[in-house]
């Protein structure tokens, strides 16, 4: 018997694990304290596997600064009275019509209901959702992350789709040599490819409403 001990090849280690991206969620609101509530109850939420990223700005014109330079922010809780009494407003419309923003999903939230009439709110101003402060707790802001975020989700999917189209038509105005011609047939496959994943995840997300 040999004296020379044989060992074993160990075996390969594994690819870490990918973490898919946070969503971002923007807190606009001029008291600390509403920043800190929201952070620790909704600390330990995820949908799709993905947690979230606060993000904290606590007048309308920091939050204009930081969503000028940030595109991917999914969901915005945004306080109506802050340096001015209708800061919140006037961000809601800058998002909008200035920044042409129309993906992220925007949730007023007031202490002073008066100052804002909801009727009035949801009729001039481009938002998803309107909440008096006293009414949100841990199950309702559950219930408007699942709703904003979902709502923001699909809409990426469908810009995507959009985008892969557009790529695809764009292709077929330029065949006219081989190059184009492998260009073309990569778009479509990857359009292809790309709705059928597209058709699975919305039959697994209505599937998981169902139940």
């Amino acid at each position: 018997m040999s004296d020379d001990l044989v060992f074993s090849d160990e075996p390969p280690a594994l690819p870490p694990t990918e973490v898919a991206a946070p969503w971002k969620v923007l807190i606009v609101d001029d008291e600390p304290g509403v920043h800190d509530v929201t952070k620790l109850v909704m600390s330990d939420f995820k949908m799709d596997g993905r947690a979230v990223q606060f993000l904290d700005c606590f007048s309308a014109e920091e939050a204009k600064e930081l969503l000028a330079q940030t595109h991917d922010i999914a969901l915005i809780l945004l306080d109506v009275v802050m340096e001015t009494d209708r800061a919140g407003l006037e961000l809601a419309r800058y998002i909008r019509e200035d920044l042409k923003n129309h993906a992220v999903r925007i949730v007023l939230r007031t202490g002073q209901a008066g100052q804002a009439p909801e009727e009035q709110v949801i009729r001039d101003y481009d938002i998803n959702d309107y909440r008096e402060k006293t009414e949100l707790t841990r199950r309702k802001l559950i219930t408007v992350f699942y709703s904003g975020l979902r709502s923001y989700r699909d809409l990426m999917l469908i810009e995507r789709a959009r985008l892969g189209l557009r790529r695809s038509i764009e292709a077929i105005t330029r065949v006219c040599d081989s190059q184009s011609l492998r260009t073309f047939a990569s778009a479509v496959l990857e359009q292809v490819n790309f709705l059928l994943n597209l058709n699975g995840q919305i039959g697994r997300a209505s599937c998981r409403e169902r139940v």
